[in-house]
């Protein structure tokens, strides 16, 4: 039988209520952070369907212009594209400038910035089937699921898979400038060399996506998430969402047409 001295106890006592507290903060802490990425996931879906309807709108009356006979819609069509084109740059750069200052929200530009790509990605509404969009819509969402997975549930550090994302985006950058010069000097490509680059970028960008979401992750659990920060963080998956999709949907549009 082991004795208990009177000094156990008190440490005991002591120590007890001090374990509990710490219990509650890190539950505390815990949820704050959920709540935080909750935020940031909730903004990009928003920023995400701004540019479904709005791609799905302005396509559906690109088309009905052109069913109807409109001349001058293809022309002023195409001036929209490019004026949203260079529009999309400078709110780009407008988002960037205004998180820096951290003096302003970036609401407004990121709605507009959303808007604006979803001019752009009208014109694949026009012209690639909705279902081959919709299956690339599919496909990118269970990949960025994938990708939160491997994020969120790290307890590394990210240090390998950013020496990975400089590695392929140095290779990639100079396989693609060879496979040019190439190109430019015997009036061809190399086929295969051609897949490789787009592959490695491919396998950049989702690498890129990663660590962006592990980046939030850290921002979230050090309490620093306020709502700017939280917008700025779901402009950021946002763009990384899109990426993904373009590649996809590049991918997937090679493959049915060699079914044909």
């Amino acid at each position: 039988m082991v004795d208990i001295t009177d000094r156990d106890r008190d440490a005991f006592h002591q120590t007890a209520p001090r374990s509990q507290e710490e219990l509650n903060q890190q539950k505390k802490s815990t949820s704050g952070t959920a709540l935080s990425i909750t935020k940031v996931f909730l903004f990009m879906f928003a920023g995400l369907l701004i540019t479904a309807l709005v791609a799905f709108g302005v396509g559906a009356l690109m088309y009905y212009q052109i069913a109807i006979g409109n001349e001058n819609a293809t022309n002023i069509y195409l001036g929209f594209i490019i004026g949203s084109a260079i529009a999309l740059f400078v709110d780009m750069l407008i988002i960037n400038f205004v998180v820096i200052r951290g003096r302003h929200s970036v609401l407004v530009p990121g709605i507009i910035y959303c808007m604006l790509v979803g001019i752009l990605f009208s014109m694949l509404t026009i012209v690639i089937p909705w279902e081959i969009i919709g299956m690339a819509f599919g496909i990118t969402a269970l990949s960025f699921l994938i990708m939160s997975l491997i994020s969120f549930l790290s307890k590394g550090s990210m240090a390998p898979i950013l020496v990975v994302i400089i590695g392929l985006a140095i290779g990639s950058g100079v396989l693609a400038l060879f496979n040019w010069l190439f190109a430019l000097t015997t009036g061809r490509v190399i086929e295969p060399l051609y897949w490789i680059v787009q592959f490695a970028i491919f396998a950049l960008v989702l690498f890129v996506t990663i660590f962006d979401l592990w980046r939030i992750k850290k921002i979230a659990e050090n309490g620093s998430m306020d709502n700017n920060i939280a917008l700025y963080c779901a402009f950021v998956i946002y763009t990384d969402f899109i990426n993904v999709f373009i590649r996809i949907l590049y991918f997937l549009l090679i493959i049915f047409a060699r079914k044909k």
